[in-house]
C-alpha cells in the first residue's frame, strides 16, 4: 500500500500488518529516487519501481529492515556506520543479535532460534540470520541527502541498536523513526548492543525535534494536526521507566531475572514464543545493569539482586 505524505513523499505499508517480519518504508520519489529501509515485501514493492532506486538508507540491521534488499538491485546501499561491521562479519553480527546471552538466560543455546531457518511469508526473500551485505557508504549523524527538492538529513537514534537512524525531512516536517515506533508496551532494546540509557536519550531528542510528521517502522502515521507527539513519545518512554521503578520495589526481596519476567507488571511473558521470552529478559537484564551501576540494587550471587537500602 502506498500512502502519499506529499507529492514524492510516500509511506510504503506491507500488504499484511507492519509486524516482524515486515516493516514500513519510507519512498523519496525525486530526483534521487530514494528508499529508506528493505521490509514492507516483495507484494508491497510490486507498485514500485525498484529497478530505478538509486538509493537505499538502512535505519538499521534488523531482518525486518533488511530482508529485501535483493528487490534493489541498481541502489547504491547506506547504512549507519556504528554498525557497518555487522554486514560484514558473522560473529559480531551474532553479538549484536544477542545470540551469545541466549544460554545465560534460557538456559540452553539455539542457534537455530536466532540464526537459523523459520517459516516467513513468501514475499520475504531471505532468511533470518547473518546476511552479509556489500554497503556502498556510511552514514553519520547529521549527514544530508540532496535528493532533488527534498533534503533529508540523517540523525543517529542509538539505544535499540547502536548505529539507528531516524530521517528528517526538516523543510516538510516529515520525520521517519524507524523502530522508535510508539508501541502501546513500549519501545524495545532487547539486542546484544541495545542499550536503555541512550534510548532515553534517543527518545528525549524526538521530543525536543517535535516533527509536524512521525512515520515509524510498525504502526500508523502521527501527525501532529490530531497527535500530541510530544506526550506521545512521552508515554512510550514512561512504559519501561515504570517497569524499571516497579521491578526496583519487587527486589525488596533476593530475585533472580525469571523471578521479574513472570511478573505482571513486565506483562508478556507467558504464552509467549521463545523469543519473546528472551528478548524480554535481555530487557530486564539491561534494568539489572542500569540499577546496579546507579548503585540501587546489588547482584549477591550468580543470579540474584536486592534493592540497597
Amino acid at each position: 500500500m502506498i500512502i502519499a505524505l506529499t507529492r514524492v513523499i510516500k509511506l510504503i505499508r506491507p500488504e499484511a500488518r507492519a509486524v516482524f517480519p515486515y516493516s514500513n518504508s519510507l519512498y523519496i520519489d525525486d530526483e534521487v529516487q530514494t528508499f529508506i529501509d528493505a521490509g514492507s515485501g516483495g507484494r508491497a514493492y510490486a507498485e514500485i519501481p525498484t529497478d530505478k532506486i538509486e538509493l537505499l538508507l538502512l535505519s538499521h540491521n534488523h531482518f525486518d529492515h533488511v530482508n529485501g534488499i535483493s528487490f534493489f538491485s541498481r541502489a547504491r546501499i547506506m547504512a549507519g556506520r556504528e554498525e557497518a561491521l555487522t554486514y560484514q562479519n558473522q560473529e559480531l553480527y551474532l553479538e549484536f543479535s544477542g545470540f551469545y546471552d541466549w544460554e545465560r538466560l534460557m538456559g540452553q543455546m539455539d542457534r537455530g532460534l536466532l540464526s537459523g531457518t523459520m517459516s516467513l511469508p513468501e514475499d520475504v526473500p531471505a532468511q533470518r540470520g547473518f546476511q552479509e551485505v556489500q554497503l556502498d557508504g556510511l552514514i553519520k549523524d547529521g549527514d544530508v541527502f540532496e535528493l532533488g527538492a527534498t533534503s533529508l538529513r540523517a540523525i543517529h537514534l542509538p539505544g535499540h541498536s547502536p548505529g539507528h537512524y531516524a530521517f528528517y525531512c526538516e523543510k516538510e516536517g516529515i520525520l521517519f523513526s524507524a523502530d522508535l515506533d510508539l508501541a502501546p508496551d513500549g519501545p524495545w532494546y532487547g539486542g546484544g548492543l541495545s542499550d536503555f540509557d541512550e534510548l532515553e536519550k534517543s527518545i528525549k531528542k524526538l521530543i525536543e525535534i517535535n516533527p509536524r510528521i512521525l512515520v515509524t517502522s510498525h504502526r500508523r502515521v502521527f501527525d501532529a494536526a490530531q497527535d500530541n507527539i510530544p506526550a506521545l513519545l512521552q508515554a512510550y518512554l514512561d512504559v519501561p521507566l515504570k517497569k524499571e521503578e516497579q521491578s526496583l520495589i519487587y527486589l525488596a526481596e533476593p530475585r533472580t531475572i525469571e523471578d521479574i519476567a513472570r511478573q505482571e507488571f513486565i506483562e508478556g511473558f507467558k504464552g509467549k514464543t521463545p523469543f519473546a521470552v528472551f528478548f524480554t529478559k535481555m530487557m530486564i537484564d539491561k534494568h539489572l545493569k542500569r540499577l546496579e551501576k546507579a548503585g540501587k540494587v546489588k547482584k549477591i550471587d550468580e543470579t540474584h539482586y536486592i534493592r540497597i537500602g
